[in-house]
C-alpha cells in the first residue's frame, strides 16, 4: 500500500475481499444478498429509504465508499454523495462498471446510462465547488462469464442460442470480474493517480459473431443464431420501458454493449490502465473456457 492508500471501506452493493483493508458493508434491512459478505466485515442496516442521518453516520471515519447498487437505482447516489461529503469520505467509486456514460447516444438509449452519466456529473459539480471528495469510476466493458451465467449479451446458454444485435459484428470491450475486482483494489491501496477520472479497462475487444464461434469451436456444439433490428427495437424497447417493464430495461442494456456504437468499444477511442495496474494478460479463448467452467459445461 502506498502512503495515501486508503484502509477503511464502505461497500454499497456486491462485497469485495481485500486482506489490506478494513471493510464494512451497507445493507439495507430487506437485502436477502449478505451470503457473500466476507467474515471479517461489519455490516450497517439501513432502512430502504436511505435516510440522510443514518448515511452520514455510516459513513463517518471511512476512506473510501465502493458502491455497486443495482443499475435500476443507480440515481440514489446522489444522496449517497451528499452524505460521502459531510461525513468526510476521501474517494468516491460510484456503480459504473461498463460503458462509457458520457456519450449523448448512450445517455439517449437508455436510462440507467444516463442516470450513471448523470452521478458522473454530480460528482464533477461537488470538486468544482470545491469539495474534498474525489471520484474514481471504473468502465470496463461487459463480463463474459457473467453474461453467459446471466444470459446477457444475447447469450441464452440454457437452449444454446444467440441473438444478434443486427449482424452481431458490433465491437465491444470486455474484461474479467477478477481483473475488475483487482483493478478496484489497486486503486484503493495507491489512489493519488486515479483521483477524479474514469479509469478504462479491457482485455480484449470482441464482438457477439466470435463470441459464439469461439464456445461452438470449444465445446463442439452448434447455437442456434437469431437476430435483432435494432432500428425497430429500439423505440419499441424504450416504450416499453417507460410503461413499467423493467426487462425493456435490460434489452436496451443489451444493445448498448453489442451495437458497438455506444460507447462501449474502448480500445480506438480511450487510454486503457490495464497495464499500469498490473492486471493480468486475457485471452478470448482462456475467458471462454471459464465462463464455461463458470455455467458447469461438461469438459471445462
Amino acid at each position: 500500500m502506498s502512503s495515501d492508500g486508503y484502509k477503511n471501506i464502505i461497500l454499497i452493493g456486491n462485497p469485495f475481499s481485500e486482506p489490506l483493508f478494513t471493510v464494512t458493508v451497507l445493507a439495507r434491512e430487506s437485502s436477502k444478498a449478505l451470503n457473500s459478505v466476507p467474515a471479517a466485515a461489519k455490516v450497517i442496516k439501513i432502512a430502504d429509504s436511505y435516510p440522510d442521518a443514518d448515511l452520514v453516520a455510516a459513513f463517518t471515519g471511512q476512506d473510501a465508499i465502493v458502491n455497486a447498487i443495482t443499475s435500476f437505482s443507480v440515481a440514489e447516489q446522489l444522496k449517497f454523495i451528499d452524505a460521502a461529503i459531510t461525513a468526510g469520505v476521501k474517494r468516491y467509486l460510484p456503480s459504473e462498471y461498463g460503458l462509457d456514460n458520457n456519450t449523448p447516444t448512450a445517455r439517449e438509449l437508455s436510462v440507467v446510462f444516463r442516470d450513471k452519466g448523470l452521478v458522473q456529473d454530480y460528482l464533477r459539480q461537488k470538486v468544482n465547488e470545491g469539495s474534498s471528495l474525489t471520484w474514481t469510476t471504473i468502465a470496463c466493458g461487459m463480463w463474459i462469464g457473467w453474461s453467459l451465467r446471466n444470459n446477457f449479451l444475447g447469450l441464452h446458454y440454457p437452449t444454446r442460442t444467440i441473438t444478434f444485435t443486427d449482424d452481431g459484428r458490433g465491437s465491444f470491450s470486455t474484461t474479467t470480474l477478477a481483473n475488475t475486482a483487482l483493478a478496484l483494489n489497486r486503486i484503493l491501496l495507491s489512489p493519488s493517480t486515479t483521483a477524479n477520472q474514469i479509469v478504462f479497462l479491457s482485455d480484449f475487444a470482441t464482438t457477439q459473431e466470435e463470441l459464439v464461434q469461439t464456445i461452438e469451436r470449444l465445446t463442439g456444439e452448434k447455437w442456434t443464431r437469431k437476430s435483432i433490428n435494432t432500428a425497430e427495437q429500439i423505440p419499441a424497447l424504450q416504450k416499453a420501458f417507460n410503461s413499467g417493464d423493467q426487462f425493456a430495461g435490460y434489452g436496451l442494456i443489451n444493445i448498448g454493449f453489442t451495437k458497438g456504437t455506444y460507447s462501449g468499444h474502448f480500445e480506438p477511442v480511450y487510454p486503457l490502465r490495464n497495464r499500469e495496474l498490473g492486471l493480468p494478460e486475457n485471452e478470448l479463448e482462456q475467458v471462454v473456457r471459464g465462463a464455461l467452467g463458470e455455467v458447469g459445461h461438461p469438459g471445462f
